[in-house]
């Protein structure tokens, strides 16, 4: 009976002497600005179809989801969990915020 051959990863010699890069830390001013151009991106013409038709009352779902997250994760007492529903809350929330807007709601800069 033929025996079957182990596979095996095969390790890479890196390429010359290469190191790393390391990469800045980005201050919270800095990733604010990276949100602002990735909606700027999904919103622009070329962008995404879904992202332009969004409107406040169609984002409404998705928000109310986001909250009973947060909440969940509050309950379950895991902190990681709860950072990482409460960013993607607040991420939710400058979406729609920056959403085709009424002017009542249009306090925040664009």
């Amino acid at each position: 009976m033929p025996t079957r051959r182990k596979h095996t990863k095969k390790t890479r010699k890196p390429r010359g002497n290469r190191k790393p890069v390391k990469q800045k830390q980005l201050t919270p001013g800095e990733w604010f600005e990276k949100l602002v151009g990735v909606q700027a991106r999904l919103r622009a013409p070329n962008g995404c179809p879904w992202d332009r038709e969004q409107t406040h009352q169609s984002l409404r779902t998705y928000l109310i989801e986001e909250a009973y997250e947060v909440l969940e994760a509050l309950e379950s007492g895991n902190d990681d969990k709860f950072v990482e529903e409460m960013a993607t809350c607040s991420c939710r929330l400058f979406f729609i915020r920056r959403s085709p807007a009424k002017k009542a709601v249009s306090r925040w800069p664009r």
